[in-house]
C-alpha cells in the first residue's frame, strides 16, 4: 500500500492520471524522470493534483523539484527563466511548456503580497508548508504516490477550503489569498471553514494593498464562474470588495464601484438561498439599491443561465441589474482595469437595453417597434443586437411570478429576434450610393443634411422600405429633393 505523510493512500489515488491530456502527461513525466535521473527530488503539485483528484481537466502540470535553477537549465536543452530569482525555469518539451520550481520557503514578505527572500530547502514538505490552501498542498510523485502533510485530500472529499497552517499568516503574506478563497468556494461549491473566515474578516482591509488589476481578474473568474451569485454573496458577506482599491472612487453619477457589487452580492446571497425566496428578495433588494421598482428583478437570477462568453454578456447583466446607467457603464469597468472592449461591449448592451425600452414605452404599434428596432440595430451594430437577444432570452427564461407577462416577452423578443434576421445594412459603406451621389443627385453643397439624408437612407434600406439598388436610391433621392422645394445649384 502506498503511504503518504499522515494517512494512507485511498483507492482513487492509485489510479493513473485521467484528466490530463496523454501527451502532455507523457512529457510532465519525462520532465520528472530526467530531474530524477539527475539526482534530484521531483513531483506534480498544485492545481493539476488537485483537479484530478476532483475530476476536474487538467490544463497544465506544474512540478516542485530538489533542484536548484541552474541545475533545472543544465538538465533540459530548452528553458525560459520565467522567475528565476525566485526559483521558476520553464522547461519547454516538444508540445508543452512544464513550469518547474525549486523547493523553497518564503519570509518577510512586502506590501502584503510579495515575499522580499526566498530560501531554497531539500524536503519538499518545507515548500507546500508555503503554499495557500490544503487542496493546492498535495504533491504526487511519478509513481502516483501522495504527498499530502496537510490533510488537502480530506478537505477535498469534504469540500472544504482551508488554509496551509495558520489563515491570519497566510493572508498576511499574500493579501490576494482572500479573494482566491471566494473564488475557490464559488468555483468548486466549497465552503471556507471557520478559521480561514474569520481571518477573512480580520485581514479584509489588507485587500487595498494589491493590485487592482490582480483584484479584477479575481472578481472575473468569480462572475463568470459556473456559480456567480454564491461567489457575490460571499463577497458581500465578507465585504471584501469594500477595501479594493478601485472601490474607494465612487464612480460619477452612480453608485460607488463598492457599494455596487456588494449590492449584487447581497442580492446573490438572497438567490441562493433558496428558489422560493428569489421573487421577494430581489424585489426588495431592487427597491431599496436601486432606488425603483422594477419590472426587471429577474436580471440577477439569470447571471448564472448566461454564458461566461461574451464576458460582456454577464457583466452588461449585473450592472444594469444595480442601476448603471448606460454612460456611467464604461468608466466603472475601466476604473476596475477591465479592458476596453469588454467595458465597451457591456456598455453598448446596457444602452441598447435602455433605448429598447424607451422604444416600447413610446411605441405601442408593431410597426413602429419594428422601425425602432432597426434604427437601434443600425445603431449600435448587428453583434450588439444578437448579444442584447441571448442575454433577454435568459432574463425571460429566470423570471418568477406572472405568466402573462412572460408570455407577452417572450412575444416580443420573438418579434425582434425576426427583425434581426431581416436587417441586411447596418452601414453607409453597405449601401449602393455614396455621399457623392446624394451632392449630385440632390444638386446642392455639402452640409449637415447630407449626414441626415444618408442616414434616412440607411434606414430605410434597412427596413425594406426601399431597395439597395443604385438607381432606386438616386431616384428616392430627387424625389425627396423636390418635395422639399430645395432648388438645385445654378
Amino acid at each position: 500500500m502506498l503511504v503518504v505523510i499522515g494517512k494512507e493512500v485511498s483507492a482513487i489515488e492509485k489510479q493513473h492520471w485521467s484528466q490530463v491530456d496523454p501527451l502532455m502527461l507523457a512529457q510532465g513525466e519525462r520532465v520528472l524522470r530526467i530531474l530524477r535521473d539527475g539526482g534530484h527530488q521531483a513531483f506534480f503539485v498544485g492545481g493539476c493534483v488537485r483537479d484530478e483528484l476532483m475530476g476536474r481537466p487538467v490544463h497544465d502540470m506544474d512540478i516542485a523539484t530538489s533542484a536548484k535553477p541552474d541545475e533545472v537549465v543544465r538538465l533540459f536543452e530548452r528553458t525560459i527563466p520565467t522567475g528565476i530569482q525566485h526559483g521558476t525555469v520553464t522547461v519547454m518539451m516538444e508540445d508543452h511548456a512544464f513550469e518547474v520550481t525549486t523547493f523553497r520557503k518564503e519570509s518577510d514578505y512586502a506590501d502584503y503580497r510579495r515575499p522580499t527572500s526566498v530560501e531554497f530547502v531539500d524536503a519538499v514538505t518545507e515548500d507546500l508548508r508555503r503554499r495557500d490552501f490544503t487542496m493546492n498542498a498535495i504533491a504526487r510523485g511519478l509513481e502516483g504516490e501522495m504527498i499530502d502533510p496537510f490533510g488537502g485530500q480530506m478537505d477535498i472529499e469534504r469540500r472544504l477550503i482551508r488554509c496551509v497552517g495558520d489563515a491570519e499568516e497566510r493572508f498576511t503574506e499574500d493579501a490576494l489569498r482572500m479573494m482566491r478563497a471566494v473564488r475557490f468556494a464559488s468555483t468548486f461549491g466549497f465552503r471556507p471553514v471557520l478559521s480561514l473566515w474569520k481571518a477573512l474578516l480580520a485581514g479584509r482591509d489588507k485587500l487595498g494593498y494589491i493590485a487592482t488589476e490582480r483584484v479584477r481578474m479575481e472578481l472575473e473568474k468569480i462572475v463568470l464562474g459556473p456559480d456567480p451569485l454564491r461567489g457575490l454573496a460571499l463577497l458581500e458577506r465578507s465585504g471584501l470588495l469594500r477595501y479594493a482599491k478601485a472601490a474607494q472612487e465612487p464612480a460619477a453619477e452612480m453608485l460607488g464601484a463598492a457599494e455596487m457589487l456588494g449590492a449584487a452580492a447581497e442580492a446573490g446571497a438572497n438567490v441562493v438561498a433558496g428558489a422560493n425566496a428569489v421573487a421577494g428578495a430581489v424585489a426588495a433588494l431592487a427597491r431599496r439599491l436601486l432606488h425603483r421598482e422594477p419590472p426587471r428583478r429577474a436580471l440577477l437570477a439569470a447571471l448564472p443561465l448566461l454564458a461566461p462568453a461574451p464576458p460582456a454578456l454577464r457583466w452588461s447583466l449585473l450592472l444594469q441589474a444595480l442601476g448603471a446607467p448606460g454612460e456611467a457603464a464604461s468608466p466603472l469597468l475601466k476604473s476596475w482595469t477591465f479592458p476596453n472592449r469588454t467595458a465597451q461591449e457591456a456598455a453598448g448592451i446596457v444602452r441598447f437595453d435602455e433605448a429598447w425600452e424607451a422604444i416600447l414605452a413610446e411605441a405601442p404599434g408593431e410597426r413602429e417597434q419594428r422601425r425602432g428596432w432597426i434604427g437601434l440595430q443600425v445603431a449600435f451594430g448587428r453583434e450588439t443586437a444578437a448579444w442584447w437577444l441571448h442575454r433577454q432570452q435568459a432574463v425571460v427564461q429566470a423570471a418568477i411570478g406572472d405568466d402573462a407577462k412572460r408570455q407577452a416577452d417572450q412575444a416580443i423578443l420573438a418579434r425582434a429576434a425576426a427583425w434581426h434576421r431581416e436587417v441586411q445594412v447596418h452601414t453607409l459603406k453597405e449601401l449602393a450610393i455614396s455621399g457623392g451621389d446624394v451632392l449630385q443627385a440632390a444638386g446642392r453643397k455639402g452640409g449637415p443634411w447630407l449626414s441626415e439624408r444618408l442616414k434616412q437612407l440607411l434606414i430605410a434600406v434597412a427596413a425594406g422600405e426601399l431597395p439597395n439598388d443604385r438607381a432606386t436610391l438616386l431616384k428616392h433621392v430627387e424625389t425627396v429633393v423636390e418635395d422639399d422645394g430645395s432648388k438645385p445649384i445654378a
